[in-house]
């Protein structure tokens, strides 16, 4: 597999960006000695991508340090995009950068210019972590016509909640620069655009072409209430989410093992795509 760690000047954020991209090849020990022969960089061939996001107090080497996305990518000849966050929640930032805009716009057209990428909405997929989730969601949202699907894992699909109980360890644990720069003056996301309650009735009442969303959370996670609120809200309103829950917490232990079931429920080719 091909491992590229990147910099360079994001418009959107007005500073330098790190990415990192994963970009399936062949392997020694997956292909050559076990006479597997894919057949990379067809002329005109293209990968599938994921967008993969990190969590809060993350960047873009968590998944490669604390998961074995590298080798999942490669087995299921994925190419993955892996953005730094900061703690952004991956909006435009009431008092900051525009991270939302750099999330969906720019780092696709960056990343399908430098990459052999699909830039096809049935090829491209989001997901994330905890933070990530919700920015998986937001992300999806936000521009429908973009994805085919879009995942969460141990994600805080409901920020309002979370920020209005000033109680929750969570929101408590959020530095407070961040809080003030993402949910504005008022420490709430409550009925705004990013709330992701208002952005999907939004998109319901316009008749978007929803992508296929899927969550999955630990049964002792902290978030697991506020989610399951939000599921229920969106099966109010037609929307079906695939969900599952299994033994775990708010961990990478959870996330390594669950991210291989998000991969195995988006529709993959498993080759490079024409």
């Amino acid at each position: 597999m091909a491992n590229l760690n990147l910099s360079f000047f994001s418009a959107s954020l007005a500073k330098n960006a790190k990415v990192m991209v994963v970009l399936p090849t062949v392997s020694a020990d997956d292909h050559l000695f076990n006479e597997n022969h894919p057949q990379y960089y067809r002329p005109g061939a293209r990968y599938q991508t994921l967008y993969l996001l990190h969590g809060s107090y993350g960047d873009c080497l968590d998944w490669e340090l604390l998961a074995n996305i590298y080798r999942y990518a490669n087995e299921n000849c994925l190419a993955v995009v892996m953005p730094s966050g900061e703690n952004s929640s991956y909006v435009n930032m009431v008092h900051g950068e525009r991270y939302l805009t750099y999330i969906t716009e720019e780092l696709p057209r960056f990343c399908e210019t430098l990459f052999p990428l699909s830039a096809k909405r049935e090829n491209t997929f989001i997901a994330g972590l905890s933070m990530g989730g919700y920015g998986a969601f937001r992300a999806a949202l936000e521009h429908p016509e973009q994805y085919a699907c879009a995942a969460s894992l141990s994600g805080a699909l409901d920020k309002a909640a979370a920020s209005r109980d000033r109680n929750e360890a969570h929101a408590r644990k959020m530095p407070q620069n961040y809080q003030k720069a993402v949910m504005g003056d008022d420490l709430s996301m409550k009925d705004t655009e990013n709330d992701l309650r208002v952005v999907l009735k939004k998109r319901v009442d316009e008749g978007a072409d929803l992508p296929k969303l899927y969550h999955t959370i630990g049964e002792d996670d902290f978030l697991r209430p506020a989610g399951e609120a939000y599921l229920a809200y969106a099966k109010e309103l037609g929307v079906d989410i695939e969900y599952h829950n299994y033994p775990g917490v708010h961990d990478w232990n959870y996330w390594d093992a669950h991210i291989q079931d998000v991969l195995r429920w988006l529709p993959l080719k498993h080759d490079m795509v024409d």
